[in-house]
């Protein structure tokens, strides 16, 4: 049994999706893909546009055999502890041979994992180019790009300069930590870039065009949707108005939050004090995105501060985090189930017999399957899903299903 795993978060689902998906079987020979997917909140640090639910039964729909949930904390982190948390669960899954990813750089396997050892291992040179350039208030991504020149071949360092690429050098740095048998296989995308805004004529435009496009529902912008969706897809979004959700809708409880909190803030995950303090400055009434330029500096990017807000809405702490981090061998999650399709049984009764971590399909299951701390993960998990239920209820008048309950099964 050959068995390939994707790391993605389908937000949303589009025909570079379908395409990474037929690229993944076609290279690997794999019999089955199992995809580790974020939940209702993301690793730029917003709200998916459609729920996990959905977006679950899209993945099934276009071949995806098993989705199992990327737990909240790991979901939302930074690129490398995305990485590793992601990593981590396929690792021991122990049944996954491939590891697949999208990359806007033409590079193959080889190239990325001997860049990500030379990461891994940072050499004194690096590591004292790095600081000198975090000094001067470079955000962590310019200053390992500006660190790494000089010292990286050229084919190397332009892995670090692709927001995919890097993506996809955290995934290679997590196996080489792990010392993990599962081989990384590059995919080249096709059609919009990563960060484009534009939609794409050939119908294969972005995530972020497609976002973009949601932010109105005209018939244009819908038409403009629907020719970007495999036409699998076509009667799950036509049968019911489209119904998104974006970070704007969170902004009133952030900002309580922002109001309420006192020195506790500081205990947030990755907040710094001098964040804090920006934090903490009293404002004005406004908007979102407002409050987003009021506080953003140079050495703050744009994820890394709505992160912040979910981290902030949530009451991640860092000493949470600090038992959650998979490089320190305290927790490495779970593999709950979102949903499978029923000619995967095969690999549900193979992971019963491989599987390292608990293999989850009820929540009713988590008592008797997670340990402490597998729970305390968990929680924050529980809570994401109410914080997105409530506030899509508000929006919507809709309820969305059941955490406790609820189960993508697809035939």
């Amino acid at each position: 049994m050959k068995v390939a795993g994707v790391i993605v978060e389908y937000n949303p689902f589009h025909n570079g999706h379908r395409y990474h998906l037929e690229e993944t079987r076609r290279i690997t020979g794999a019999d089955f893909v199992i995809a580790i997917m974020s939940g209702n909140f993301t690793q730029r640090g917003i709200p998916a546009c459609f729920d996990k639910y959905t977006r679950t039964e899209c993945a099934l729909l276009e071949g995806v055999d098993l989705v199992l949930e990327l737990p909240f904390c790991y979901a939302t982190g930074s690129a490398e502890f995305f990485a590793e948390g992601a990593v981590s669960i396929l690792h021991r899954l122990g049944c996954v041979d491939t590891l697949c990813f999208g990359t806007d750089a033409v590079a193959d396997a080889s190239l990325f994992m001997e860049t990500a050892a030379f990461l891994c291992e940072e050499p004194e040179e690096y590591k004292l180019r790095l600081k000198e350039q975090l000094k001067q208030g470079l955000s962590f991504p310019a200053a390992r790009f500006a660190a790494a020149r000089g010292l990286l071949g050229d084919e190397a360092c332009a892995l670090l300069s692709s927001p995919n690429a890097l993506l996809g050098l955290e995934y290679c740095k997590a196996l080489y930590r792990l010392k993990s048998s599962i081989v990384p296989v590059p995919i080249s995308r096709i059609g919009a870039g990563y960060h484009d805004t534009k939609t794409d004529a050939s119908g294969f435009s972005s995530a972020t065009a497609l976002r973009t496009l949601l932010l109105e529902d005209t018939s244009q912008n819908r038409a403009v949707f629907f020719s970007s969706l495999p036409a699998s897809l076509h009667p799950l979004f036509s049968k019911k108005p489209l119904q998104p959700v974006f970070a704007e809708d969170f902004y009133p409880l952030l900002d309580y939050r922002l109001l309420t909190m006192g020195a506790e803030l500081s205990a947030i995950w990755d907040i710094s004090p001098e964040l804090f303090a920006r934090l903490k400055t009293r404002t004005a009434p406004c908007s979102y995105e407002e409050r987003l330029r009021q506080i953003k500096v140079k050495q703050y990017t744009r994820t890394r501060l709505e992160r912040c807000f979910l981290h902030i809405l949530l009451g991640i702490t860092k000493d949470d985090m600090a038992l959650f981090r998979p490089s320190a061998g305290q927790c490495t999650g779970y593999a709950r189930i979102l949903g499978f399709r029923l000619p995967a049984s095969p690999l549900l009764k193979t992971l019963k017999e491989t599987a390292g971590l608990p293999v989850i399909t009820k929540l009713g299951q988590k008592n008797k399957r997670c340990n402490s701390t597998e729970l305390l993960l968990l929680e924050y998990d529980l809570c994401a899903a109410d914080l997105y239920a409530k506030v899509f209820y508000q929006k919507y008048g809709v309820l969305l299903p059941d955490e406790y309950s609820y189960l993508v099964i697809n035939e």
